[in-house]
């Protein structure tokens, strides 16, 4: 299977989004020119992600975010290294997020939740999901199994129930004060996203509503976890996780 395949499986995948008809959330680099055996995933593409993927010996690597212009000089640094160890690239982000295999929607079931809705619009995206369990969690009961999940180290700010059941869950950049409303106004007590800032947590304390912050990069690799095993049913290809440290909880690195 070349490279170019892959691609148009995942494209497949998608259907009937055409990712072609989304300029920038969708792109890919063949540095392989070869046939392809072993395909490497992570949420981001950085020096750091491209080096773990090449000591892994893939002949791709499928993100979900690109090494985005505003990086400048890394982005530079991560296509180059790609390119010298001819490892291909592809990279899918606003389709994943809507898509029903995509981050919010298998964090949703990750985190044993019924998907009952959607929100967070983006164009004709809706990158949000409502999920509900059948009978209320602990609240420290849904933030040990996000931990779990995701493996990042969980922020949170308890301003609601110690109990709950109707969650609105936006993966990766959610810290927006329209968004915890439209989660409160379609009945959710807790709201969970992979970043903050100041202005959502005043909004959630005033709100009383539950806030629950597991990085961008942790609460979205799922998604590109669960594309990769629509793509392994498809292909007989290898596919492989690469690590990425929890950079960004606030936790001591050790590099």
């Amino acid at each position: 299977m070349t490279f170019h395949d892959l691609v148009t499986e995942l494209k497949h995948c998608f259907e009937p989004v055409k990712l072609e008809d989304h300029e920038g959330e969708f792109g890919y680099t063949d540095n392989a020119r070869r046939e392809i055996g072993r395909v490497g995933y992570a949420t981001n593409l950085d020096p750091v992600t491209a080096r773990e993927a090449i000591e892994a010996n893939v002949d791709a690597l499928i993100t979900h975010h690109d090494a985005w212009d505003f990086l400048h000089e890394l982005r530079a640094e991560a296509y180059a290294l790609l390119e010298a160890a001819s490892v291909s690239h592809c990279y899918v982000h606003l389709p994943l997020d809507a898509a029903p295999f995509g981050t919010s929607a298998t964090l949703v079931r990750r985190l044993g939740l019924e998907i009952t809705g959607s929100f967070a619009a983006d164009g004709s995206f809706a990158c949000g999901r409502i999920g509900t369990y059948a009978s209320p969690r602990a609240l420290e009961d849904v933030i040990s199994r996000l931990e779990e999940v995701t493996g990042a180290t969980v922020r949170s700010w308890l301003y609601g129930a110690s109990e709950v059941r109707t969650l609105g869950i936006t993966t990766g950049g959610g810290a927006l004060t329209d968004l915890v409303r439209e989660a409160i106004a379609l009945g959710c007590d807790t709201y969970i996203t992979g970043e903050s800032n100041v202005y959502m947590v005043q909004y959630a304390r005033h709100r009383s509503v539950n806030l629950i912050v597991g990085t961008h990069s942790h609460t979205e690799f799922p998604g590109v976890e669960s594309l990769c095993e629509l793509l392994r049913a498809r292909t007989d290809l290898t596919f492989v996780p690469i690590h990425e440290e929890d950079f960004e909880s606030g936790a001591r690195s050790e590099t």
